[in-house]
């Protein structure tokens, strides 16, 4: 049996360690009178793709019928201080090149699980996490989803914890990360340990003190990352306030040499959030020293709801970002808005070379009758090195969607898609339009309490 017959046995393992965890006694009495909810969705579409690509010799121009069909899983479960949290999907889907009549096939699974014990005002906790992401090595965009390779990540933790005071805890965790995929995705893995101490200043505010190293290794590369921040962080009538600042440190060695390389950096946080029952908004600053491995073990938060299409792998990076997220019904009665603004600076501390990214997304729901719904949503990238404004790259997308309530859970709808690439390059820019057909099939059981 070869390594990665052995990673996917481990997977196993862990997946089935958990379904064991959650059919105990101590989870509960019974699944059913566990289960917060379960929720997904069934979909069969048919449509046409037109994509456009420059070349030296000219214009290359391809449309292809295409036939799927694509569904998501999803869930919760809680006993005690047990929890249990999913979503799965996945996509398959044919297409016909024309004129020649040659099928190709394309699929796509993307998803997280996550297991929790946690007991408030106990010593212990664990976790146990599963993610599975397309995955690529470059900034750049391509129109083709099947050139991204698969990532599955197995992830897990545990913490101890000391209340010195009625006001301080102190809580020690260890974390362990490990990722393979298959095609040019190499495997890495990560461990972290941290310690982290916690003052209650008052109702509202507490303080925190963490500290934290991290030894990851990818294609052989050896990193070691050191942290140690100060925090405040405060509750308001109309949302939160955190601040953080503190540095990190980090050695790496390269396989074959003796030489290593040494980089620190000043690290931290600001972060603002203003919450009404009619809007969201907020406004966070991060500068961080990390890598794609490192952050295996990290136990970064999964935004079940909103997985990202694909995760972009980094080396060594200090990485500064501005995010700005606002969303609101206050513009009418039947509309929702998303607004999302997003730059990043990047110093690479292996290759001193510096890239800037920019995005935002912006998105309109609209309950036009009681069964029709009309959804625009439309995003920007673009992508820079040295010079700011300088963009050797943009992608622009546009997605309008109008669907028909058939039944209580059941909805019919067509969907225009179109995405252009822009790039500095002669002869490099991309477009493509789509028209897609499909029927849906949603369920949703809410626990009965």
């Amino acid at each position: 049996m070869n390594a990665r017959d052995d990673r996917f046995k481990l997977m196993g393992v862990v997946l089935t360690a958990g379904t064991l965890v959650l059919s105990s006694p101590a989870f509960g009495q019974s699944v059913s009178d566990s289960v917060d909810s379960v929720s997904g969705s069934g979909t069969v579409f048919g449509g046409v793709v037109h994509t456009r690509q420059e070349t030296q010799a000219g214009s290359d121009n391809n449309t292809r019928p295409r036939l799927g069909i694509s569904g998501d899983i999803g869930g919760s479960m809680s006993s005690g201080a047990n929890s249990l949290d999913l979503r799965y999907g996945g996509t398959l889907e044919t297409q016909r090149t024309l004129p020649s009549g040659d099928d190709t096939d394309s699929s796509s699974i993307t998803g997280a699980s996550r297991y929790q014990y946690d007991n408030p005002g106990g010593r212990l906790d664990f976790n146990l996490g599963h993610s599975v992401e397309s995955v690529r090595n470059d900034t750049g965009f391509v129109l083709n989803s099947g050139d991204y390779d698969t990532r599955n990540t197995l992830s897990a933790g545990a913490g101890l914890m000391f209340y010195p005071g009625d006001l301080t805890s102190l809580r020690f965790s260890a974390e362990a990360g490990e990722s393979f995929g298959g095609g040019a995705l190499n495997d890495s893995e990560s461990r972290t340990v941290a310690s982290e101490l916690t003052r209650r200043l008052s109702e509202r505010s507490l303080g925190t003190l963490v500290a934290r190293r991290s030894w990851s290794e990818n294609r052989g590369v050896d990193t070691t990352i050191d942290n140690a921040e100060l925090g405040y962080e405060r509750e308001l009538e109309t949302g939160s306030f955190s601040i953080a600042a503190g540095g990190s440190w980090s050695e790496t060695e390269f396989p074959g040499q003796r030489a290593t390389n040494e980089s620190e950096a000043v690290t931290g946080h600001v972060s603002r959030t203003w919450v009404t029952p009619e809007s969201s908004t907020a406004i966070r600053y991060n500068r961080r020293l990390s890598d794609s491995a490192t952050d295996l073990s990290l136990n970064l938060p999964a935004e079940f709801a909103f997985l990202p299409d694909t995760v972009r792998l980094r080396d060594l990076v200090v990485s500064d970002s501005l995010l700005v997220s606002h969303s609101t019904s206050r513009l009418c009665q039947i509309c929702q808005v998303w607004l999302i603004a997003e730059g990043t600076v990047l110093q690479s501390e292996l290759t001193d070379t510096k890239t800037h990214e920019y995005r935002t997304t912006m998105s309109l729901d609209v309950d036009l009758t009681r069964l029709h719904e009309l959804r625009v949503a439309y995003s920007w990238q673009g992508d820079a090195g040295e010079d700011s404004g300088n963009l050797v790259q943009q992608t622009h997308r546009l997605d309008i969607a109008i669907t028909r309530r058939l039944a209580e859970n059941t909805r019919l709808g067509v969907e225009l898609n179109q995405a252009w690439v822009r790039r500095d390059e002669q002869n490099r820019d991309q477009e493509q339009y789509g028209l897609r057909v499909f029927l849906t099939r949603d369920f949703n059981l809410m626990a009965k309490r």
